[in-house]
């Protein structure tokens, strides 16, 4: 048996705060699917906090060093000459590339657990949790039992790919020429963004990081608030009784019922009719965020009572459907 060692090394997205003696360890040991895993907090923050009448020290951890090890069934293939003054890497290469996997994913594991105790349990804030495809899991360094490094016989460039036109970039626009004068303008005046757009920005990043639950709560409640401020802005005698009656719990309004009845009845047309597919699928996503807030399930029934599970088509589905929702609501206040 040999042992082998793959050493990943990870600029962390915020900086943690360690409160330690200068010469403290802050090495960790776990077992992780029959890897040996061993990680490094990396105090490299210049500034220091020194407790008054102590020797603690607070300092800013930026950097996370995580050695993944095994033992493998055969040694590294040694580099070999090609008979030109040059070197064969080829046998070494492609026994790296056969192993490589298994070791990245368990260093993915493991600095996600990282930042998931740091995230929820220290409570630091602009923590996200790795992927696969970052720029960290590339290139590792490798370490034979001996301690001595291995030339890999390749190097890995790493570069995210642009996704491609569709409803994956989940409204995410190209920026034009088109959007020149707006941008010109913007830098003169700032912008304002509404209450509705902060959460469904919110609601795009938790797609992207896979936290679809949280997604889900948070289109819900875009939907939430611009519905009833569109129907019950304060400066309307509605919107002070609304007010007035919410106050005193006398009042609860399903978002749904407000796109259909109550529309006709303030714009003379309804959500519903106007477009009945984006009015179901707003409606699937109110009975999903109920499922969540209740149960913590990513699930709803349809329209014939059947069960459905929420994938990741489902929200790019309802994404399209909630700026159906937000385009028909500003158009009927601008009227």
């Amino acid at each position: 048996m040999h042992r082998l060692t793959a050493t990943f090394q990870f600029a962390l997205p915020n900086e943690l705060r360690v409160k330690r003696l200068p010469e403290d360890s802050l090495r960790y040991a776990a077992t992780v699917d029959g890897f040996e895993v061993t990680v490094d907090l990396l105090r490299n923050g210049g500034a220091k906090i020194m407790m008054s009448g102590e020797r603690l020290e607070i300092r800013a951890a930026r950097e996370l060093k995580v050695s993944v090890s095994r033992e493998e069934n055969s040694a590294p293939p040694h580099i070999v000459g090609n008979g030109k003054g040059g070197r064969d890497v080829t046998e070494r290469r492609v026994w790296l590339e056969k192993l490589e996997p298994d070791y990245v994913a368990v260093a993915l594991k493991v600095v996600n657990r990282v930042i998931r105790f740091f995230k929820y349990e220290m409570k630091t804030p602009h923590l996200r949790e790795y992927e696969i495809r970052d720029a960290g899991f590339r290139n590792p360094v490798w370490i034979d039992e001996g301690g001595n490094r291995l030339a890999p016989g390749v190097i890995r460039l790493s570069s995210r790919m642009l996704r491609p036109p569709g409803t994956e970039l989940l409204g995410e626009k190209d920026f034009t020429a088109g959007e020149d004068a707006k941008l010109s303008n913007v830098l003169q005046n700032d912008i304002t963004v509404e209450t509705h757009r902060e959460f469904l920005s919110d609601a795009q990043n938790s797609i992207l990081e896979r936290k679809w639950k949280r997604a889900i709560l948070e289109m819900a409640i875009a939907c939430e608030v611009a519905v009833k401020q569109a129907f019950f802005a304060k400066a309307s005698a509605a919107g002070a009784a609304f007010e007035y009656l919410e106050d005193k719990r006398r009042v609860s309004v399903r978002v749904i019922e407000l796109m259909d009845g109550a529309a006709k009845l303030a714009f003379g047309s309804s959500f519903k009719d106007d477009d009945n597919s984006a009015y179901e699928q707003v409606d699937y996503l109110f009975r999903a965020r109920n499922k969540v807030a209740h149960r913590g399930e990513m699930i709803y029934r349809d329209r014939n009572d059947v069960v459905q599970q929420v994938d990741r088509a489902t929200l790019e589905k309802w994404w399209t459907s909630v700026a159906a929702l937000m385009k028909w609501i500003g158009e009927r206040q601008t009227h």
